[in-house]
């Protein structure tokens, strides 16, 4: 059973290096994430195989003042050196519009096959799925925290 504990913890371990490497617009280390012929789905839309593809998908996300990718409830099954994963990520994403900024939230799902390697577990195939979204205007640059309520806007 060690085995297992240790295929699913370097599993997860490489969902949040994925998604903090997207948050940090680290795209060359996104691309370390996968195969070299990695098929993938984002939101319906079937890239072409290939990782460069996917970081080129990914590449727009360093058009967003801010993001954060929380990723959570992940299940592994293991079988050899092939697994399959499914979990559930909350996605932050900042941007600008028209009279400031706004914050989109939301709520992901991932459905993956991965495959061990040389260099550790990649994903050979990942299906991305929005189940929900919303948004909120936001203050951008983020103002510095205080203890002492601020005042708010009369409405």
């Amino acid at each position: 059973m060690p085995e297992y504990a240790d295929d699913r913890a370097a599993i997860v371990e490489l969902m949040s290096r994925y998604a903090q490497c997207c948050d940090r617009r680290e795209f060359d280390a996104v691309g370390d994430c996968f195969t070299d012929d990695a098929q993938a789905e984002y939101s319906g839309k079937r890239l072409p195989r290939g990782v460069r593809h996917i970081v080129a998908h990914m590449a727009p996300l360093a058009r967003l003042a801010a993001s954060q990718h929380v990723v959570g409830s992940v299940t592994v099954e293991v079988v050899g050196d092939h697994a399959t994963a499914s979990s559930y990520t909350v996605a932050h994403l900042v941007r600008p519009v028209d009279d400031g900024h706004e914050v989109v939230h939301r709520g992901l799902h991932y459905a993956d096959r991965l495959v061990r390697t040389g260099d550790g577990w990649r994903i050979s195939e990942r299906v991305h799925q929005v189940l929900w979204s919303t948004s909120t205007p936001t203050t951008w640059p983020v103002p510095r925290f205080t203890t002492t309520p601020q005042p708010q806007p009369a409405s």
